[in-house]
C-alpha cells in the first residue's frame, strides 16, 4: 500500500518553477513557513536529482519545528556527486534506475543508500511505506518527477502557492509528454485564500481519482 502523497509548489502566475536561467525565488516568509510545516507533519520529503543539481538544498527543517522527514531522490543514473549538500546528513536515500557504479560506491562510503526501482514512482512509494514505514510524502518537484507522478496518479492532493510573478519562460510546474485532453485529470478544490502576505493566493486540491480518498 502506498503512502498518502501531497504534492507542495509555488509558482509563477504563469505556472513556473524557476525562469530560463534557474532563479526561483517565489515564496513570500508565510508560505516558506506553511512548507516546512508540512515537512515537519510527513514522513518523507521526495526530490527529483534535478532539482538537486540546480539549487544544491539541503531540504532540512528551517521555518518550523519538529522531526525532520527523510528526505528521497530520485534519479535516472545517480551521478549526482557527493559534494552536495544534501549528502553531508544522514537520514537520505536515493532511488535510481540504471545508476552509475562509481557514484554509488562514492555516496556507499557517505553511508548514502541507494534502491533501484523500475521508472515508476509508484513503485518508490510503495517502498517506502514497506521497507521505512511511510506514511505520508511531500513532493517538492521539479517538474519532471510531479508529472510522472501526476501521469501514474500516484497522488492525493496538490498544495500550490501562486506567486505574483511572470517568468515567461523556463521550468514548468508539470513537464513531459501530457496528456492528450479528455483523459486529463480534473480536482476538487478543496481550499483557496490569500496569503498573510496578501499578494499571493494559495490552492488547495484533492485528487478526485486517487483511491486514497
Amino acid at each position: 500500500m502506498r503512502p498518502y502523497v501531497i504534492i507542495f509548489t509555488t509558482t509563477s502566475i504563469d505556472g513556473r518553477l524557476a525562469t530560463k536561467t534557474g532563479y526561483s525565488e517565489l515564496s513570500c516568509p508565510h508560505d516558506k513557513v506553511r512548507q516546512h510545516i508540512l515537512r515537519a507533519e510527513v514522513d518523507a520529503l521526495m526530490v527529483g536529482a534535478n532539482t538537486i543539481r540546480v539549487d544544491d538544498p539541503k531540504l532540512e527543517l528551517k521555518y518550523a519545528r519538529g522531526r525532520s522527514p527523510l528526505r528521497v531522490i530520485i534519479s535516472t543514473k545517480a551521478e549526482l556527486g557527493p559534494e552536495r549538500r544534501i549528502f553531508k546528513g544522514g537520514n537520505l536515500v536515493v532511488y535510481a534506475v540504471s545508476p552509475s557504479q562509481v557514484t554509488i560506491d562514492e555516496l556507499a562510503s557517505r553511508g548514502v543508500p541507494i534502491r533501484l526501482f523500475n521508472g515508476r514512482v509508484c513503485e518508490v512509494m510503495n517502498d517506502l511505506n514497506v521497507s521505512f514505514g511511510v506514511n505520508k510524502v511531500m513532493v517538492e518537484g521539479g517538474g519532471k518527477l510531479i508529472w510522472s507522478i501526476i501521469r501514474d496518479n500516484c497522488f492525493d492532493e496538490l498544495r500550490v502557492t501562486i506567486s505574483p510573478k511572470i517568468f515567461g519562460n523556463g521550468r514548468s510546474l508539470v513537464e513531459g509528454e501530457g496528456f492528450s485532453g479528455p483523459e486529463a485529470p480534473i480536482l476538487q478544490l478543496l481550499d483557496s485564500k490569500l496569503c498573510e502576505c496578501g499578494n499571493e493566493v494559495v490552492l488547495k486540491y484533492k485528487n478526485r481519482a486517487s483511491s486514497r480518498l
